[in-house]
C-alpha cells in the first residue's frame, strides 16, 4: 500500500534532530492507516510539547517542594515549648523553695509560740502554786490558832460555868459535857456578856 506523501513527511524521514521520533512515527502511521482521529504532524508536536510542559512543570514542583525541605533549618522550626521548659522547671523549683522557706518558717513560729506557751503556763502554774501554798499556810495557821483557841476556852470554860448566876448544878454539868462538842458555839458562849450567859445555856441545853 502506497501512502501519499505529505509535506511534513520529510521531517520524519531520518531520526535525526528528532525527539519521541517512535511515539510520532506509531501515532501517526495508526492515524493513517485507520482514518480515524487523524492527526497533522503539527497537531502531534503540539500534543507532545504540551506533554513535556505538563512534565517539566511536575519535575519543578517537586523540586521546589524538596528545596523548600532543604532550605528549612532548626533556625526556623519553633522551639518555644521546648525551651519554656526549663523556665517551668525553674519556676517549680523556686515555688517549691519559697514553699519550704514559708513551711520552715510556719514551724519556726509554732515551735516559738509553743515554747512561750510552756513558759506562760509554767509561770502561772508556779504563781498559782505560790498563792495556794500562801492560802494553805494560812487556813493552817487559822486552824492552829482556833484549835489553841477552843482548847484555852474549854480549859475556862468549868470555872466561867460556875460564875453564871441562877445556873443549876445539873444544867452546868449538862453544860460542861456538851458545849465542846460545838467549837463554835463555844467560842459564841465566851463572847457574850456574863448578864446573857444563863439565859443562851438554857436555850442551847434545850437545842442539844
Amino acid at each position: 500500500m502506497n501512502f501519499p506523501h505529505h509535506a511534513l513527511s520529510r521531517l520524519f524521514k531520518n531520526r535525526i534532530c528528532v525527539d519521541n521520533y517512535d511515539q510520532l512515527t506509531a501515532i501517526y502511521a495508526k492515524d493513517q492507516a485507520t482514518g480515524k482521529d487523524a492527526q497533522t504532524a503539527a497537531d502531534i508536536i503540539e500534543e507532545i510539547d504540551a506533554e513535556d510542559v505538563a512534565t517539566t512543570n511536575t519535575h519543578e514542583e517537586r523540586n521546589d517542594f524538596h528545596g523548600f525541605e532543604a532550605d528549612v533549618s532548626l533556625d526556623d522550626v519553633d522551639i518555644s515549648g521546648t525551651q519554656q521548659q526549663p523556665a517551668i522547671n525553674q519556676g517549680d523549683s523556686t515555688f517549691s523553695k519559697k514553699k519550704k522557706k514559708i513551711s520552715d518558717a510556719s514551724d519556726h513560729i509554732s515551735s516559738t509560740s509553743f515554747n512561750d506557751v510552756a513558759t506562760l503556763l509554767a509561770e502561772k502554774i508556779e504563781t498559782v502554786g505560790v498563792e495556794i501554798s500562801r492560802s494553805i499556810a494560812s487556813e493552817l495557821l487559822i486552824q492552829q490558832n482556833s484549835e489553841m483557841t477552843i482548847q484555852e476556852s474549854a480549859l475556862k470554860l468549868y470555872p466561867t460555868l460556875c460564875e453564871v448566876e441562877g445556873l443549876t448544878e445539873d444544867e452546868l454539868y449538862r453544860a460542861l459535857s456538851k458545849i465542846p462538842d460545838h467549837p463554835t458555839q463555844m467560842l459564841i458562849f465566851f463572847s457574850l456578856p456574863s448578864s446573857v450567859r444563863l439565859e443562851w445555856v438554857r436555850r442551847f441545853l434545850a437545842d442539844h
